[in-house]
């Protein structure tokens, strides 16, 4: 992308979030500096280009495509392990990676260290059950946000997520939903989102909370958002999951054969997947239903 194009880009994003000059500029440059840069007069420097990014809640491959060097690359590859011992639920290993990183002077400030301190209060909850030092650790998280006013980046709307994930699983559901809600909310401040993924894990995850909270209505109607946005995207991420959600809510409104007909749905779906244990417990369920007529 050309220099005037960066520049052109940055003016429409700032001007996208309703922020001036001089509140994109606090803590990075000069008003002036981004006028120039604005105005073309002016190409950032790299180190400059990804404070303004942060700000903004973007990233910085937003601007232009680059090759992203070694040092990046292999935060980047870190992040992925840690996120994914974490989504396995191993969180002993988790817990030595992100000890580890915490000595490593990449993870020492900015996103990289807000996103070890989200990793780490995930992993004191459910393997500790430390919740005090949870939420200290995901609230100091979310204190170090680096986009605008009101507004938060992708990544920092997944650490909120998060937060209200926990609270369902505390049983505080009220507080929960209220966060979901929350998060949906400033998803759609983003102009440039990487992935639907997030707002069908809010989706899915909002489903439940109303559905353990007894609010079976406002569950099929947050599932079926999800299956819909799925269905658009041609996606399967959750896919099983929404269905077998809705169809349990549907079981309680006593709403037997459309809660059969959802089972059926992921039950296709883990299948198609190879996913044997989500398999075996949906079709429990379905099993249960269906003698209940």
């Amino acid at each position: 992308m050309e220099p005037f194009k960066i520049g052109h880009t940055i003016k429409d994003l700032r001007r996208f979030y309703k922020i001036s000059q001089q509140e994109l500029a606090e803590g990075i440059c000069t008003q002036a500096m981004i006028s120039r840069i604005e105005n073309e007069d002016l190409y950032p420097s790299a180190p400059l280009l990804y404070q303004i990014a942060e700000k903004l809640g973007v990233d910085i491959n937003y601007f232009f495509n680059v090759s992203e060097t070694p040092r990046l690359d292999y935060a980047q590859e870190v992040c992925e392990q840690i996120r994914k011992l974490v989504r396995q639920t191993k969180y002993d290993e988790a817990m030595e990676m992100i000890d580890l990183e915490k000595r490593n002077p990449l993870f020492l400030k900015g996103t990289l260290h807000q996103f070890l301190l989200w990793q780490e209060g995930v992993c004191l909850f459910y393997k500790r059950k430390d919740i005090e030092m949870c939420f200290t650790l995901l609230d100091h998280a979310l204190s170090l946000k680096t986009t605008a006013k009101n507004h938060l980046s992708e990544s920092e709307i997944e650490i909120l997520t998060s937060k209200a994930i926990i609270l369902c699983d505390l049983k505080q559901y009220s507080d929960s939903i209220r966060i979901f809600n929350e998060s949906l909310t400033l998803l759609k401040t983003i102009p440039h989102i990487r992935s639907s993924k997030l707002e069908v894990r809010i989706l899915y995850n909002m489903s439940r909370t109303y559905h353990l909270n007894g609010q079976y209505e406002r569950s099929i109607e947050t599932a079926s958002k999800g299956i819909s946005l799925c269905m658009k995207n041609e996606s399967m991420y959750l896919l099983g999951e929404l269905y077998y959600q809705k169809g349990e809510s549907l079981a309680q409104m006593k709403d037997v054969q459309r809660a059969l007909k959802c089972m059926d749905h992921s039950l296709w779906i883990f299948e198609q997947m190879g996913n044997k244990v989500f398999y075996q417990y949906v079709n429990k369920e379905r099993t249960e239903i269906s003698q209940a007529i």
